[in-house]
């Protein structure tokens, strides 16, 4: 594919796959650095797509889910790490732009240019009320997109306050520290930095509390219920990178000489193939159903709590059948995915990776399945 220019494309399709080849091109250079590079960051940029989940009011896009889930889904199929590192920063200026007061929403998107938030919400900090802001702290692991952030997130346990509250705060840079030590098996070029928040004072604009979120700006974008925009986005990721494990695998069937003739000849790979395609194109149509009725549902009003379970069953679908093909892709590979350079061993490899995440671990399914047992 030849590369285009995303600024006179259309769609968001469009302007994703643009950028494709060069992505593409720079995935072996991201996982030696560890990151992405800066030449994709910007690129991306330019292209507003980090911007796409943020409010219209501040400059983002504020895209249907379904054009969220195409630019994670193509992102994803020419690297996943580009793919994943590019959802963690959007889902941060969705959160920054819906859900923070005026002087966080200045601050992180200047003259309607989003100055890029990621990091991790897990409750590993505290925070003390100081003023009309609070003194943090914290230690946290797996910040996603976090080199090229200006602002980092956190995840704090409010001292002091009965019943316990976390809230999630935006933290500006030059107070934090980084802790390197992104050495992993996949998803090695997004940067998951661990940091530290040594202690600090920030104005309570730049906190929200996830469970009682009050929403500032924007549509029903952000009334689909807090867990739907990384949802859709993880979902994403791992539907654009099993369509390139099936493109390399079926590309290696085509090339590899089995017999009289070549693999991609046989019956036994015709088979697993045509299942495994089923499968991802199961998935990819119950993820978008599942995720533009979320959509219509807040346009009319707000989703049902059954709606918003099945935000998580969608997601969880999607790499559960992610896992399944990669692995049967990877071992009809044999010894030729064996080696480092190999875009299907990296696929795979990112696959594996991101079904560890809270959002997509069989705890979740677990925690899901019995969700689901009491709800029919």
């Amino acid at each position: 594919m030849s590369e285009a220019d995303p600024a006179i494309v259309t769609s968001w399709l469009e302007r994703t796959r643009a950028l494709g080849p060069m992505i593409d091109a720079e995935a072996a250079a991201n996982e030696h650095a560890t990151e992405l590079s800066p030449k994709v960051v910007e690129a991306m940029d330019a292209a507003g797509l980090f911007a796409i989940l943020a409010p219209r009011e501040l400059g983002g896009g504020e895209v249907h889910p379904l054009d969220a889930i195409d630019v994670v889904s193509e992102l994803s199929y020419w690297d996943g790490s580009a793919g994943w590192y590019g959802h963690a920063v959007m889902v941060g200026g969705s959160v920054a732009g819906a859900f923070l007061g005026p002087k966080a929403a200045e601050a992180i998107f200047p003259d309607g240019r989003y100055a890029h938030a990621a990091g991790q919400a897990a409750p590993t900090g505290k925070a003390v009320r100081d003023g009309d802001g609070y003194r943090v702290s914290g230690q946290y692991s797996f910040a996603s997109g976090s080199p090229h952030a200006q602002f980092l997130v956190g995840g704090f346990m409010v001292e002091g306050r009965e019943p316990p509250t976390m809230l999630i705060g935006l933290v500006p840079r030059e107070n934090v520290e980084f802790l390197g030590n992104w050495d992993v098996l996949g998803l090695r070029g997004t940067g998951s930095y661990d940091f530290a928040v040594p202690e600090c004072w920030v104005h309570g604009d730049f906190f929200f509390n996830p469970a009682a979120p009050e929403q500032q700006r924007g549509g029903a974008l952000y009334r689909m219920g807090f867990m739907a925009h990384p949802q859709m986005c993880h979902a994403a990721f791992a539907l654009g990178a099993t369509r390139r494990v099936l493109d390399e695998w079926l590309a290696y069937a085509r090339g590899k000489v089995r017999g009289e003739g070549a693999l991609a000849d046989q019956q036994s790979f015709q088979r697993d193939f045509a299942m495994a395609t089923g499968e991802l194109r199961a998935a990819d149509a119950y993820l978008r159903q599942t995720f533009a009725g979320l959509y219509a549902a807040a346009e009319a009003g707000e989703p049902t709590p059954e709606q918003i379970l099945e935000g998580q069953v969608a997601t969880s679908h999607a790499f559960t059948m992610a896992k399944r093909v990669a692995q049967t892709a990877f071992n009809a590979a044999t010894t030729a995915a064996l080696r480092n350079g190999n875009a299907l061993q990296r696929a795979y490899r990112d696959v594996m990776a991101g079904s560890a995440h809270v959002i997509n671990s069989d705890q979740a399914l677990l925690d899901l399945g019995a969700a689901l047992a009491k709800s029919g």
